[in-house]
């Protein structure tokens, strides 16, 4: 498989023994090659659906955690492509919904509902909010209370995985694709993408060649010396939108049974003008993770700086210094700059570099990040695909709910 992405682990001061981990590791040589690596969505239904709403100016994309969260870093890094109007409804505001449809006129916008169990009371709420828009679901083919709903009123569907698969796990799914489709983002380079992923970080392949068991080895390795906050960092407008869904996959896959690392950040260098203090000279506990492109699409766009302007100076340089200097140059340096300063204290920092923004090379990403999470949760001992610690709340919405409607 073309090699599209760098995992620089240098830095992370850990390291490279093993001592300790040979049960476990050979305990994950031995696990079965989890759904999501083996499912391969069923690309000709999804160019079908595309082909279905191709007049639909606006689409409204609903749904909550990775039902959202996957499709949100597609349409960040790949919606450029599009031409629709798209916006993304991960609540039940109603002033927001308001605005949405005030904006979107019925007849020109379709509503996508997504929700793998179809009884979050979010995805009911939004149902009955735009009940009067054209419609479609993108739900598992169960009892749920959306699937009973699209069979009553006869809605389309987009059915996700037929086998179990978390929601956060299904982002080169149905659940994600079939959206994307619609907005104009084709899935088959990014399918392809995400399989020679698999291929690569795979449990039968070696630590030594398997990338995304090195990271999660790292992270467990930092943790256990008290280590036990991530600093996510990001260098790429395109690619933030992936860090609700890698704080989710972290989170909901590992922190449980008072283990796992806590991921904060977000965006750079916009970071870098106040998170980047805390991870810098506060507590001790983080390890830096940073996320840049090798190569920007736009390699040309370079700074011009006139005549009157080049012997103004700013901090120590005089600005004919950034004459015909890329704005791909400028970014570098700032993560440069930044990277050497987290060095310079002794800060564990660990670099993934993705090539470039391609179809091909999210998918990649995507499912690495998938088995990087796996591995983690396999690692400290704890099942990758449940989330206890959120259901209870969702079982008190409901009694709230009730006690309302009385």
């Amino acid at each position: 498989m073309p090699i599209k992405f760098k995992l620089n682990l240098n830095n992370s001061t850990i390291n490279s023994s093993l001592q300790g981990y040979e049960e476990k590791l050979e305990k994950i040589k031995n696990v079965l090659t989890p759904r999501f690596a083996k499912y391969t969505p069923d690309l000709e239904k999804l160019k079908v659906l595309r082909e279905k709403y191709k007049d639909k100016k606006n689409i409204i994309v609903e749904g909550n955690g990775g039902a959202i969260s996957n499709f949100r870093g597609i349409f960040s890094a790949l919606g450029e492509v599009s031409e629709k109007n798209v916006f993304l409804l991960d609540t039940e505001d109603p002033d927001y919904i308001s605005d949405l449809r005030r904006k979107c006129p019925q007849d020109e916008t379709l509503v996508i509902l997504t929700s793998k169990s179809g009884t979050r009371i979010q995805v009911l709420a939004n149902y009955f909010a735009f009940a009067d828009y054209p419609l479609l679901i993108i739900t598992e083919d169960n009892n749920g209370t959306l699937n009973q709903i699209r069979k009553t009123k006869n809605i389309a569907v987009s059915f996700y995985p037929s086998v179990e698969m978390t929601d956060r796990f299904t982002g080169l799914t149905e659940s994600a694709l079939t959206t994307a489709e619609i907005v104009g983002i084709a899935s088959e380079d990014m399918i392809t993408g995400g399989k020679d992923m698999y291929t690569l970080c795979s449990a039968q392949t070696g630590i030594k060649d398997n990338p995304a068991l090195q990271l999660a080895l790292a992270l467990d390795k930092l943790e256990k010396v008290g280590y036990t906050e991530l600093f996510l960092s990001i260098y790429s407008k395109k690619l933030s939108g992936f860090f609700e869904l890698i704080v989710q996959l972290f989170h909901e896959s590992v922190c449980k049974n008072e283990l796992g690392q806590t991921v904060y950040g977000g965006e750079a260098p916009e970071n870098q003008h106040h998170t980047l203090q805390r991870f810098i000279s506060g507590r001790k506990n983080s390890v830096g993770l940073f996320l840049t492109v090798a190569n920007f699409s736009d390699k040309e766009r370079k700074i011009e700086v006139e005549k009157d302007l080049k012997n103004t100076t700013c901090r120590n340089i005089e600005l004919k210094n950034l004459d015909n200097i890329s704005l791909a140059e400028i970014i570098k340096a700032e993560f440069q700059g930044t990277w050497q300063d987290v060095v310079d204290n002794n800060i564990p920092a660990i670099n993934f570099e993705i090539a470039e923004i391609s179809p091909y090379t999210i998918g990649q990403f995507m499912a690495f990040f998938q088995y990087v999470t796996f591995y983690s949760a396999l690692l400290r001992g704890v099942n990758p695909c449940d989330q206890p610690g959120v259901e209870k709340s969702k079982e008190n919405i409901f009694g709230i709910i009730e006690e309302i409607g009385k």
